[in-house]
């Protein structure tokens, strides 16, 4: 007899209470005893360990030394000072760095559990810095293998290359952790001359299939800051750093991949005139392969609509008049060309490696080419053809003027 059958019979034998009532207390009983069987249960989950017992890794950093040999250091956060610093207490820097040296990673970490009490929780670390003299001797693949099989740290962690001493990027004059700082910009993209971030699980896959990429660089100024500046090429057949890009050439590669939340170009007819500046707010790119006679090229299509965020030509020509609007429109697209143009080429004669996803979408729209040209794909890639289009659209003038549709 089923649950509700028996309370019925129970209440017409007895003048119980009604079986609704009844029902309800006798499931709210069994979901009680679920409740208490499976909370030793999820308890399991936690750590065993006390916070304070804790060494909590945020970033990392390795930097080459003398004698072949490495040096790792790693940045710890001090649970008590963030606590301190946050209750309105007198400022103490809220981490602490450890360094070591050694022939590889593995033994270093062990040497550094001799420095520090505790236990090394790698679960938090956001990032991972590399020094350009290392990337460029030392395979990546075979340099972050600890990484990649460590199963505390994850793969979202962002790397990046550091111009000079890499352990420098991860002590800041402020007091904020220096990991979390480079992370938290990293992940903002708010110009074009910013790269998406290239975390530990993209470098994997890249480097396993032998792509070519490029990896954000940052720097330590005199002045005790972290600057992002410029990009490190890491070429897929070797997994070392074969050069850079500048600023300039990294705002043509998020204009030719789309890679990009926000920024601006310059647009002017002449150097003479005063400078206007067209800031995105939605971008698009398309790369298109073609195949004609087994010869591969390929077709860029960009399109982004933005807005007038600055403009030192009012005088000289109105912005609300269409016909400068239009001219606004049309030396912004030259600009863009300009700077996808310069890149490609940078690409294609002096590095001779595909960085921007050219190879992606030939393997999208031709694999069976793809799968005879891939094994020297970079090469292939440089005496390729690639045209350019740019179609640029101002939909609005911040807060003083609208495209005028009278004329």
């Amino acid at each position: 007899m089923d649950l509700e059958v028996r309370i019925r019979a129970v209440w017409y034998d007895t003048g119980a209470a009604p079986p609704f009532i009844v029902y309800k207390e006798e499931e709210h009983m069994r979901r009680c005893l679920y409740v208490l069987l499976f909370v030793p249960l999820l308890s399991g989950c936690w750590s065993s360990k006390p916070i304070e017992e804790l060494n909590i890794i945020v970033g990392s950093a390795v930097d080459k030394e003398e004698g072949n040999k490495l040096s790792s250091t790693l940045q710890y956060v001090v649970p008590a000072a963030l606590q301190n610093n946050k209750g309105g207490g007198t400022a103490v820097k809220p981490y602490v760095n450890i360094t070591e040296k050694g022939v590889s990673l593995e033994p270093i970490g062990w040497e550094m559990t001799l420095k520090k009490e505790g236990f090394i929780f790698g679960a938090h670390q956001k990032t991972i810095v590399i020094a350009s003299d290392v990337a460029k001797e030392l395979n990546l693949e075979e340099l972050m293998d600890l990484h990649y099989r460590d199963v505390d740290i994850r793969g979202s962690a962002n790397v990046f290359i550091a111009k000079g001493r890499a352990s420098d990027t991860l002590e800041l004059s402020d007091k904020s952790i220096p990991a979390m700082h480079i992370n938290e910009i990293a992940n903002q993209q708010l110009t074009t001359r910013l790269l998406k971030p290239v975390t530990l699980t993209d470098t994997f896959a890249k480097l396993e299939s032998g792509t070519s990429f490029l990896m954000q660089q940052i720097v330590k100024t005199k002045k005790g800051e972290v600057k992002f500046d410029g990009a490190a090429i890491i070429k897929g057949k070797t997994g070392k750093m074969i050069g850079t890009f500048n600023k300039k050439e990294i705002e043509g590669i998020n204009w030719l991949t789309g890679d990009s939340k926000s920024g601006t170009v310059k647009a002017y007819r002449s150097k003479k005139e005063h400078p206007v500046f067209f800031q995105l707010k939605t971008l698009d790119s398309e790369i298109t392969p073609k195949v004609i006679n087994g010869r591969i090229s390929f077709d860029v299509k960009i399109k982004s609509d933005g807005r007038v965020a600055e403009y030192w030509n009012p005088h000289e020509r109105p912005a609300f008049e269409n016909k400068n609007v239009r001219s606004i429109e049309r030396e912004a697209e030259k600009e863009v060309v300009r700077l996808v143009g310069n890149v490609v080429k940078k690409m294609q004669e002096e590095y001779k490696v595909d960085v921007a996803g050219f190879g992606s979408q030939l393997r999208i729209h031709y694999p069976r080419l793809w799968n005879e040209v891939k094994g020297d794909w970079d090469k292939t890639f440089s005496e390729a053809e690639v045209t350019y289009h740019a179609d640029l659209t101002i939909q609005d003038y911040g807060m003083i003027g609208k495209k005028n549709t009278q004329n």
